[in-house]
């Protein structure tokens, strides 16, 4: 099991480990220093990656500032791929010493890849948001969240988007072809596929339902999402429910330190004009050293929470689109109002959106009035969607393709 450190890319592995150690699986997790611990905790074997550089992951993906300025952007693309040859060797040296039977890697990792071919054995990518995967088909991603749009003028924009992006990673690997020497010096296959995926198996941890139409990779499979917190019995009390007041959770997830600087503050002056609703703000700060500015009567601060587990409590919920609170909050069928700030964000806000899932605000002052009308809204498209995750089965279909991979 390959992943950084990150706990919407690590958390959905260490899932699947431990439903695969019921069947008597054993998995050994290669991640960054600082989740070594968490992954010890919880029973399995970890080896630390760039142990010399702590920190290393985290100071690319945790930025002072939006990443979306291209030359931020450059910057952000030549820190990773200048860590691949680094976390190339330490992989090789861990998949030497275990001699693993698979690598199941986070699509973060494309490294794993590499070693998997070396070792003539099965690689499979877990991918929380699908949609950064290239298509030929259809509407683009990483375009400022884009929706469909009918027409020849639809189709000449999604054009254009696509062959933008692909020039645009086709630059990237001739700027950057020493780091992408392990890949053959390129982004892509001979055959045209991003070889930063599997060829083999791709585990779509989403429902194909939320996206739009579109092409992907014959090795995709919409296993669907996966959003238990395995660390959540380390997790804060959810604050009890006071009157009647409708309850709402804001989380900006675990990464954002430049948006979350004053979140505190600004949830308090929302707080102040919806006087019929109670806040709780989840800091994202797993380590419980995160309690924000300061709290207003109805505005409520706690570290973190599990979503799966605390958002029965709740009537609706501001989050910023990552994958884990977006399909944590269609589990629970509740109305949102989506505030995106960067990354793979603005896709999942569109989609939230185009499927009259919740509403996507620009800034939070917006939830004045989207936050009534979110909660006022039909709720048969939040039901249809709640009943399609609880139905889907991600673990026993990882099994599955698991067994079919290593037979033999």
């Amino acid at each position: 099991m390959v992943a950084p450190p990150y706990a919407g890319h690590l958390n959905p592995l260490l899932v699947i480990a431990a439903h695969l150690r019921t069947r008597d699986a054993q998995a050994t997790f290669v991640t960054g220093p600082a989740k070594v611990a968490t992954c010890r905790a919880l029973g399995f074997e970890a080896v630390p990656v760039l142990a010399g550089d702590p920190q290393a992951m985290e100071r690319i993906a945790d930025t002072d500032r939006v990443t979306g300025h291209p030359l931020r952007t450059l910057r952000q693309v030549r820190a990773n791929l200048r860590l691949l040859p680094r976390v190339l060797g330490d992989l090789q040296a861990a998949a030497e010493l275990f001699r693993p039977d698979a690598i199941i890697a986070d699509f973060c990792a494309p490294v794993a890849g590499v070693v998997a071919n070396r070792l003539g054995v099965p690689w499979i990518t877990t991918i929380p948001t699908p949609f950064a995967m290239e298509n030929r088909r259809g509407t683009p991603a990483y375009c400022g969240g884009w929706t469909p749009r009918p027409g020849l003028l639809g189709t000449l924009r999604d054009a254009a988007g696509r062959t933008t992006t692909r020039a645009l990673k086709r630059l990237t690997g001739t700027l950057f072809r020493g780091e992408l020497r392990a890949f053959g010096g390129s982004l892509y296959r001979p055959d045209g596929s991003e070889a930063f995926y599997s060829d083999q198996a791709i585990w779509a941890l989403g429902l194909e339902a939320l996206e739009f139409d579109r092409d992907w990779p014959d090795a995709v499979d919409f296993i669907g999402p996966i959003t238990s917190d395995p660390t959540s019995r380390l997790a804060p009390t959810p604050p009890a429910r006071r009157g009647d007041r409708s309850r709402v959770l804001v989380t900006l997830g675990t990464h954002l330190p430049w948006a979350k600087a004053g979140l505190v503050d600004q949830v308090s002056a929302l707080a102040e004009r919806l006087p019929g609703h109670d806040f709780v703000v989840a800091c994202g700060d797993a380590s419980g050293g995160s309690t924000g500015a300061r709290a207003g009567p109805r505005v409520e601060v706690v570290p973190w929470l599990p979503y799966d587990d605390a958002l029965p409590a709740f009537d609706a919920v501001i989050h910023h689109g990552g994958a884990g609170i977006t399909y944590s909050t269609l589990r629970a069928g509740l109305p949102c109002l989506v505030w995106p700030h960067d990354y793979d964000q603005f896709d999942f806000a569109a989609r939230i959106e185009h499927h009259g899932l919740g509403l996507r605000i620009r800034r939070l002052s917006d939830a004045v009035t989207g936050l009534p009308r979110a909660l006022a809204a039909p709720r048969t498209s939040l039901e249809v969607f709640a009943g399609l995750v609880r139905a889907s089965d991600p673990l026993a279909a990882a099994a599955r393709t698991l067994d079919e991979l290593t037979a033999g």
